[in-house]
């Protein structure tokens, strides 16, 4: 929901981008000089991602790690790295692979505020999701050792309800003994 904001904002707030004409000789082929990418790419990339299947969701995600095993100070892939793990349409959803790339990003000096901020709301979202996990797993584990304590009783229970049916049924058999 926030990226669609974002995505929101980015098209109706930012004005459009002129795009840079081809140079009229095919040798020579300027080089776009951003300190990053276009943040409406990165969300554009979020939603392609999303509609992938899970086998071409690997095939991204292995050549965005070669990329960035290649070229460590790639930003970018580092950020769509940081999206793979990130975002909830992902089959590779891993908020604990995510939080690092995240981290980084966010101390990252050539961002730029879109794009801090996109990482920004990855990044809060994964904390989140982090200590909600954690949290699910304390709630799981009391109730885990709330069902072992309930166990127990019924299990103390049902042995005083055999004792209880043992002590009757020796009381019925005494009153026929001594009769």
């Amino acid at each position: 929901m926030l990226l669609s904001a974002c995505a929101h904002h980015s098209k109706s707030g930012a004005p459009a981008e002129p795009k840079q004409e081809q140079s009229s000789h095919p040798s020579v082929s300027p080089a776009p000089i951003q300190p990053a990418f276009n943040p409406s790419g990165l969300l554009e990339f979020v939603d392609d991602f999303s509609n992938l299947s899970p086998e071409a969701q690997k095939k991204e995600l292995a050549g965005v790690l070669h990329e960035i095993s290649t070229n460590s100070s790639d930003v970018r892939q580092k950020v769509r790295a940081a999206i793979i793990y990130s975002i909830p349409g992902s089959k590779l959803r891993d908020p604990l692979k995510a939080q690092p790339l995240l981290d980084e990003l966010a101390r990252e000096k050539q961002l730029s505020k879109e794009e801090s901020a996109i990482v920004s709301i990855l990044r809060d979202n994964s904390t989140e999701i982090i200590r909600l996990g954690q949290r699910l797993r304390e709630e799981q584990r009391r109730a885990d050792d709330n069902q072992q304590k309930a166990n127990a009783l019924q299990q103390k229970l049902d042995e005083l309800k055999q004792i209880e049916r043992t002590m009757m049924q020796k009381s019925l058999r005494d009153p026929n003994r001594s009769k």
